[in-house]
């Protein structure tokens, strides 16, 4: 009968194999994922690999879960980098995972895929925190490469389309590990340079070239930007995430300057075109300003106090003659009235009466018409023609 130990230093016996064998350190290991579990209390992730008909268990810590650029999903096909130990409590072997890429040549695209989902979710390229670009920019910042053929081609077609214009270059790796902190610390310094745009790119490459475009360091620092950012690496048919945070997206670095910049000789025809359509408003407007004086003056001289004295003037002149005529001819008339009047008063009067023969008799002043108002002995006075004498009624 052979040695006798119980399960615990069996399995005790077994992972010391496990861990003191060097085949069983950093296996990179391929496999299909099913069962995946996050364990978003703790930040781990649990799974299983398969391949064909057999499987084994995989745990990634969250100190390593964390720094993945994508994130597992069940049928993923990936090859993971690991330790093989054996879980004393089951007696099972397992794998520790410390890192995993997806497998195959789409490895960076899904990576790429899932980050843009990811920043989408949180608005990152949102329209609506989109920035417009300025008509007329004094100061541009480009961050690339001081080596980049992009950049020659920024600065030749800014100084062709508008040589005003202020070309700052805030240079920058775009490639390889350290790029994507490069690019970040070269846009801070661009928007906190006076900058009324920024130009960020480089020229065309490959996906693995253009990686640091398509990590989330400068897809943060491009919409942390309170400067709009013209997106400008040298790429038409795909679009980095770089090309999705940005303000606006340019195809090539050459388009993004033409973007950035008006074209100053179109510039100055349309200062032509606008100085001739306001020197012919001025001479219209002036025109219309001249007939309208005219016409002011016109009522002005119509209206003025010397004209209304003048009319009224004349007017009273008129009215005078008109006055002046009635008089006349009012006098006329009363005149013949008069005449008309003496006439008759003169036929009727007694004086004219008396030269006929005719006497008057007064007593006490008063005429005596009758008889019968006279009485013996009263005295009167008896006027004719020619003179007066008293007489006593006998």
């Amino acid at each position: 009968m052979g040695l006798t130990v119980t399960v615990s230093q069996l399995n005790a016996y077994t992972a010391s194999v496990f861990r003191e064998n060097k085949h069983f350190r950093g296996l990179m290991v391929k496999g299909e994922i099913s069962n995946f579990v996050n364990h978003t209390k703790s930040g781990h992730f649990y799974f299983t690999l398969k391949e064909g008909g057999a499987a084994v268990k995989a745990v990634m810590f969250s100190r390593y879960a964390s720094s993945l650029r994508f994130m597992p999903e069940n049928g993923m096909s990936v090859v993971v980098s690991a330790n093989v130990e054996v879980y004393e409590r089951d007696g099972v072997y397992q794998l520790y995972v410390s890192d995993m890429l997806p497998d195959g040549a789409g490895a960076l695209y899904m990576a790429v895929e899932q980050l843009k989902e990811k920043l989408s979710a949180e608005g990152i390229f949102n329209d609506f925190y989109k920035k417009p670009l300025p008509s007329f920019p004094a100061r541009i910042g480009i961050v690339t490469s001081r080596e980049a053929a992009a950049l020659r081609d920024i600065v030749q077609i800014l100084s062709r389309r508008y040589p005003v214009c202020e070309a700052v270059v805030f240079p920058c790796l775009v490639q390889g590990e350290y790029a994507p902190d490069s690019i970040k610390e070269a846009l801070e310094d661009a928007d906190a340079g006076g900058c009324d745009v920024i130009i960020c790119g480089r020229g065309g490459g490959s996906i693995e070239d253009l990686m640091a475009f398509n990590s989330e360091i400068v897809a943060r620092a491009i919409f942390a930007c309170n400067t709009p950012v013209i997106s400008a690496v040298g790429h038409e048919t795909d679009t980095t995430i770089a090309d999705l945070a940005a303000d606006v997206r340019a195809s090539t670095p050459s388009a993004a300057a033409e973007l950035a910049v008006p074209e100053i000789s179109e510039l100055k025809n349309a200062m032509e075109l606008l100085e001739e359509r306001l020197r012919s408003a001025v001479c219209g407007y002036a025109e219309r300003l001249e007939i309208y004086t005219d016409s002011l003056e016109k009522r002005l001289e119509l209206l003025s106090p010397q004209n209304r004295i003048k009319a009224n003037n004349e007017k009273l002149d008129m009215l005078e003659e008109q006055l002046n005529n009635l008089i006349g001819s009012n006098l006329q008339r009363y005149e013949r009235d008069i005449c008309s009047y003496a006439a008759r008063l003169d036929a009727l009067s007694p004086l004219k009466v008396m030269s006929r023969g005719f006497s008057v008799i007064y007593k006490d002043g008063n005429i005596i018409s009758s008889a019968e108002k006279l009485k013996s002995g009263d005295r009167v006075e008896i006027r004719m023609n020619d003179g007066s004498v008293g007489a006593v009624i006998g």
